[in-house]
C-alpha cells in the first residue's frame, strides 16, 4: 500500500518557511499573547487613531474575537468594525470588492483551499513574510513557528504566506460508539468496513439511517476528497484534471453506495451542517466530515447522542488513508490604506491567548501550544477526539479541493458528479458525467493559463 503524498508538505515546509520558523524563534512569556512585551522594538500603540474595518464570515472565531474586540481597541488604540456574513453571502460579496480594487476592507478571510489559486491569480492577496520578519511590526512573543508544519503549508499559495489560520480543519469518521458496541463491530479502518457497518445498522423502517453525507453539489468535494486519495485518485495528474480516471469514479461510486443506499431521504440536498445534525438528533449511525462538530455532538442540551459519540480517522482505501488540513484564515487586502496596523490586528486576533480560548471551547486550534496546553489537557473530554485529530493533521495527504480557479465553480462541476453517485447513478452514468465534467475543469485550467 502507498502511501499518499501531498505536495512533498515536509519537504516543502522545511525549505519555504524553516528561515522564517528560526527568525522567529523566541521565548515565549508566562502571560498572554495579547501583553505588550516589555522588550524589543515592537509598539502596540504605534497606529493609535487608526479604523479597520474586518469582512469574514460567521463561522468559527468570529464571536470568539467579537467579545475581546474592546480589549484590542484598549491595547492598540485602533478602533475596528468587525463585520460578518454567512459564507455564501461572503463568498458571492468579496470578490466584487477585490474585483473593484476597493479600499474599504482592510481585513478579509481566505479559506486557501478554495479562494487560494483565484486570490492568487487576480492580486488579492498581501503576502505577509515581510511583515512577520519585521520586528517592529510583529510582537516578539507572537510566536510563527507555534503553527504546526502543516498548517504553515495550508497558508501558502504558490509557496507564498498568504494567510494566518485561525483554524485548523481536518475531517474524520463519526460514528455511534454505542450501536457498534450492540453489534459487536469495529470502528471502520476501509471504506469496505464502513459500508458493511452502515449496512448492519441500517433500519429506514424506524427512520434510523446507516450513513449520512454532503450532498448539495459543490459542498460534496470536502468529504469526497477522503474518498478520491483513498482509492488513488487526484483532481490533477500529470498537470491535467484527471476527476474521470478510473480510480476517481471508483471512489465516487463508494460515495455514492454509501448515500443511496444507506443515507436518509434528501440527501442530495445535504449542506456541511446537515450530516451533523441527522446525527445529533439519533437518526444516522455514521457520517465523515470535517473536525466542528464536537461542542454540539457532546453537549446533552443540543444532542440526543452526547457521550455516545466514537471518533475515528476517515477511513483507508486501496492507496491509503488521506486526511486533509486546511482551514478558515485572516489575509490583508492589498487594496487597504491602513496595511500594518491590519496586521497588528490579525496577529492579536491569532494569537496564543485566542487560540487556547477558542480551544477550551472546542475549536480546533491551529497553534500546538493550544492542543499542549496543561489547561486543556486537564479539561478534554473527548480526548478520543484529540488524538484521532492531531494524528490527522500528521497524515494529512489529500488535497481538499479541485485546485482550479474560481474554486467554488471547479468544486460546483465535480459536485454534478457527486450528485449523480447520491442519486443511484450505475457506473457508465458516473464515467460520462466525469468525462463531461473533466472537459469543464480543463477549460477552467486552460483558462487559468491564459
Amino acid at each position: 500500500m502507498r502511501t499518499i503524498r501531498r505536495w512533498k508538505r515536509v519537504s516543502h515546509w522545511a525549505a519555504g518557511v524553516g528561515v522564517v520558523a528560526l527568525l522567529l524563534a523566541v521565548t515565549v512569556s508566562a502571560g498572554t499573547a495579547g501583553t505588550p512585551p516589555s522588550k524589543g522594538s515592537f509598539d502596540w500603540k504605534r497606529y493609535t487613531g487608526q479604523s479597520l474595518r474586518v469582512f469574514v464570515p460567521d463561522v468559527g472565531q468570529a464571536k470568539y474575537v467579537k467579545a475581546k474586540l474592546a480589549e484590542f481597541e484598549q491595547l492598540t488604540g485602533i478602533k475596528v468594525n468587525y463585520e460578518t456574513a454567512d459564507v455564501t453571502s461572503y463568498r458571492r460579496m468579496l470578490p466584487v470588492q477585490l474585483t473593484a480594487q476597493s479600499s474599504d476592507y482592510d481585513v478579509i478571510a481566505s479559506f486557501n483551499e478554495v479562494d487560494g489559486l483565484q486570490f492568487a491569480s487576480n492580486g488579492w492577496y498581501e503576502p505577509l513574510e515581510k511583515y512577520i520578519q519585521d520586528s517592529t511590526l510583529t510582537a516578539p512573543d507572537w510566536d510563527f513557528a507555534d503553527f504546526s508544519p502543516g498548517v504553515q503549508q495550508s497558508m501558502k499559495v504558490n509557496g507564498k504566506l498568504v494567510a494566518i489560520n485561525w483554524e485548523a480543519q481536518t475531517d474524520l469518521l463519526y460514528y455511534r460508539k454505542d450501536l457498534f458496541a450492540q453489534k459487536n463491530l469495529k470502528a471502520p479502518e476501509t471504506f469496505d468496513d464502513w459500508l458493511a457497518a452502515a449496512k448492519a445498522l441500517h433500519n429506514p423502517g424506524q427512520n434510523f439511517y446507516g450513513a449520512a453525507l454532503r450532498g448539495a453539489g459543490y459542498q460534496i468535494t470536502t468529504p469526497f476528497s477522503a474518498f478520491l486519495y483513498a482509492y488513488g485518485g487526484a483532481w490533477l495528474k500529470n498537470g491535467k484534471p484527471a476527476i474521470n480516471s478510473k480510480e476517481a469514479v471508483t471512489a465516487m461510486e463508494m460515495y455514492g453506495r454509501l448515500g443511496h443506499e444507506y443515507g436518509p431521504p434528501g440527501i442530495v440536498t445535504f449542506d456541511w451542517q446537515v450530516p451533523s445534525q441527522q446525527f445529533a438528533q439519533g437518526n444516522v449511525a455514521t457520517f465523515l466530515d470535517i473536525n466542528l462538530f464536537v461542542p454540539t455532538l457532546e453537549n446533552p442540551e443540543k444532542s440526543k447522542v452526547a457521550g455516545k459519540v466514537g471518533y475515528a480517522l476517515v477511513p483507508r482505501g486501496p492507496a491509503g488513508r488521506a486526511p486533509f488540513l486546511a482551514g478558515w484564515a485572516y489575509a490583508l487586502s492589498p487594496f487597504s490604506k491602513h496595511k500594518e496596523a491590519a496586521w497588528t490586528f490579525v496577529q492579536w486576533a491569532t494569537n496564543r491567548d485566542m487560540n487556547l480560548t477558542a480551544k477550551l471551547d472546542g475549536w480546533p486550534s491551529p497553534r500546538t501550544s493550544a492542543w499542549e496546553s496543561p489547561k486543556f489537557k486537564e479539561t478534554d473530554k473527548t480526548p478520543e477526539f484529540t488524538q484521532v485529530v492531531l494524528r490527522s493533521y500528521k497524515e494529512a495527504s489529500a488535497q481538499m479541493n479541485p485546485p482550479l480557479s474560481p474554486g467554488v465553480q471547479a468544486r460546483e462541476i465535480v459536485g454534478v458528479v457527486g450528485t449523480l453517485a447520491l442519486q443511484g447513478g450505475n457506473r457508465d452514468a458516473l464515467q460520462k458525467s466525469a468525462d463531461e465534467a473533466n472537459e469543464k475543469l480543463q477549460k477552467l485550467l486552460d483558462a487559468m493559463k491564459k
